[in-house]
């Protein structure tokens, strides 16, 4: 990740004028932060002056004052950089979530069955989330590092320019650290967003299916999938961490072994007279100023990283979704649709999975799609909706091109998909989806058609009674013929049906090869199809091979075959196995060496710059022979170099 990559700019537009404002409040923190260093320098040595009876008391108050109010200025600007970073927040997070969701919309179902069901609603929640630390941390800290170490270097060399001249050479050890380890970070920060994605949308689907999988008996092997998948996302999660802790240390260590080159250089040379006090003490105030701001960049880029995925992971849906519906007028369906050398592929692949494609689909009657799985049957019927652009071909009704993605196209097709989506309303609204003008008399037609009407009668409230999510309460096939009620009630010249018969019971799909039967006479229905009773219905079967070789330009279109036969479903199930539960990982017992190993090196590395400051100190109160200077000097250069 770079420390702003353009590509997020666009993100942050909705909050562009708090982000102005965060970037002016840190550049007037980091000057009054200038300002209070010399009005600490000039209250010491007014005190001792005044102390050691060579100067005025005056000067001290004056100096006392004008610290108070540079102090209260510093706070002001802090207030204000941590409110206006919130506010940010909040406008950004807001409206990526509502572009997020406007997005999900857009791609539409088949868009969405390409992703794990968790994983847009991960994206939306915690993924959105992981946003705040980015803007309210990393952003603020980025622009404090953009302003005050520039403005410390020149602060001290107005005042010492062999100091300007360390901090100048040793400033650019930070970020170039930083960035190294950043580099190793970013795929590892990466590979723990894929894993949690992974986790999440596994997760949901398990729980979706749980009844199924305890009436099989296999919710023991999901057990131990999700398991493993919990342990391989801890041990990602360990690595990002390891790396976090490493970076930091080498940063504080960089930073701290530089200041304390500055100290120790003022100290001699306070020793041997060449500096006064109050240069001496400017310098010591400013020089960690001037990592801090770099060290904090360091330190909050590990916090940004889960932020930054989301920023690219949303962009990639956003992307996705991008493609406008559009309100060209045009021809609906209605007529004889004809397909001429049709090529359609997936966002990403570099081969299409159809090609050349060449068929004439009649304005009423049966048109089967066969072939096996991953042939492209699928994704036939996405490109007559327009939820996947055409690489080429065209599309068009008695003679005239359409634009599958304009809205009067789509608005003349109904379509069922292999698994419907039944909405937690009632049974009337869940219909209506396909027509909202539909009267109640209306649904209970459709419903009868499908062969619902009894098993709705019987409800308590008939069809206003209200269905659980996903239609919990109804059976599977239950659910594929409400879904199919829709396309009763909708009355589209163009009906479309992704395998409505999967994994149903002889009972269930003969009534709905009756309702296919029935749409035939009214429309065009286009059915991609696995089982016998489908295909022996149809008036025209469609046989999709799987495409194993890239086509060339000149391959031939794909057969169309005009007669009624039966095709062998040659469909294979697949799904994913459950690791064997002994490959889980558990914590090595040694982790608690290695936990006292690195508490050890921390604390002598932080032993070491604490030994180098306390040297310093000691040359600048034996330089002003006086005591109470010693704990003075350790006490700002050590809460300086490692607050």
């Amino acid at each position: 990740m770079k420390p702003l990559d353009p590509r997020l700019l666009p993100h942050l537009t909705p909050a562009r004028l708090s982000l102005v404002g965060v970037v002016a409040a840190s550049t007037a923190s980091g000057l009054l932060l200038v300002g209070q260093a010399f009005a600490v320098a000039g209250l010491v040595t007014s005190l001792f002056a005044g102390a050691s009876g060579g100067g005025s008391w005056d000067a001290a108050v004056a100096a006392g004052v004008v610290l108070g109010i540079v102090t209260l200025g510093r706070a002001l600007a802090s207030w204000l950089v941590d409110v206006l970073s919130a506010r940010a927040s909040a406008k950004v997070t807001t409206t990526l979530r509502h572009r997020l969701l406007a997005a999900a919309l857009g791609l539409g179902p088949f868009g969405l069955s390409r992703r794990r069901s968790g994983e847009v609603a991960l994206l939306a929640t915690r993924g959105v989330t992981a946003i705040d630390p980015y803007l309210t941390r990393y952003l603020p800290a980025l622009a404090l590092a953009a302003v005050l170490p520039a403005l410390t270097l020149v602060a001290i060399a107005t005042q010492d320019l062999l100091s300007a001249g360390i901090v100048l050479a040793t400033l650019p050890l930070v970020p170039v650290f930083a960035w190294l380890v950043g580099l190793a970070t970013r795929d590892r920060a990466d590979r723990q967003w894929r894993s949690l994605a992974s986790l999440s949308g596994h997760f949901v689907d398990v729980m979706r299916g749980l009844p199924t999988l305890v009436a099989y008996r296999r919710a023991k092997a999901q057990s131990a999938s999700i398991r493993w998948v919990t342990d391989r996302y801890r041990r990602a999660t360990n690595e990002t961490l390891k790396l976090a802790f490493a970076s930091s240390a080498v940063l504080e260590l960089v930073a701290t072994i530089s200041v304390a080159l500055v100290a120790v250089t003022v100290g001699l040379r306070l020793s041997g007279g060449s500096i006064d006090l109050g240069t001496a003490l400017v310098v010591l105030l400013l020089a960690p100023e001037a990592y801090w701001p770099l060290r904090r960049v360091g330190a909050e880029f590990h916090a940004a990283a889960e932020g930054t995925a989301t920023f690219e992971a949303a962009d990639e849906i956003l992307r996705e979704a991008s493609t406008p519906t559009v309100d060209r007028p045009g021809p609906a369906p209605g007529g004889e649709i004809h397909l001429t050398d049709i090529t359609v592929g997936y966002p990403g692949r570099l081969e299409p999975v159809l090609a050349g494609l060449t068929l004439t689909i009649p304005s009423r009657g049966v048109t089967a799609v066969v072939g096996p799985s991953g042939s492209g049957k699928s994704t036939l019927l996405a490109a007559l909706m327009g939820h996947l652009p055409m690489w080429n071909g065209r599309i068009t009704v008695d003679g005239h091109e359409v634009d599958p993605s304009a809205r009067a196209w789509r608005g003349e097709i109904a379509w069922v998909p292999q698994r419907p989506w039944i909405a937690t309303a009632s049974v009337a609204d869940n219909v209506r989806l396909g027509r909202p003008e539909a009267t109640d008399s209306d649904i209970w037609h459709a419903l009868e058609r499908v062969g619902l009407g009894e098993v709705v009668a019987g409800l308590p409230d008939g069809i206003h009674e209200v269905l659980g999510e996903d239609g919990a309460g109804l059976s599977a096939g239950e659910r594929a013929r409400l879904a199919l009620a829709r396309a009763v009630v909708a009355r589209r010249p163009l009906v479309l049906l992704d395998e409505p018969t999967a994994h149903l019971d002889p009972a269930t799909e003969s009534v709905i090869a009756e309702t296919v039967s029935w749409l035939a006479e009214r429309s065009s229905v286009v059915v991609v199809a696995h089982r016998e009773a489908l295909v022996a219905l149809a008036d025209q079967v469609v046989e999709v091979p799987l495409r194993r070789t890239p086509a060339k330009p000149s391959a031939p279109a794909h057969p169309i075959r005009r007669s009624r036969r039966s095709v062998n479903d040659t469909s294979t199930g697949s799904g994913q196995h459950a690791p064997e539960s002994g490959n889980t990982h558990s914590v090595p017992d040694h982790a608690g060496a290695r936990l006292a190993l690195g508490s050890a090196l921390g604390a002598l590395a932080a032993a070491s710059g604490v030994a180098l400051t306390a040297t310093a100190g000691w040359l600048i109160a034996r330089a002003a022979e006086h005591p109470p200077v010693l704990m003075l000097m350790v006490a700002i250069v050590g809460v300086r170099t490692f607050g």
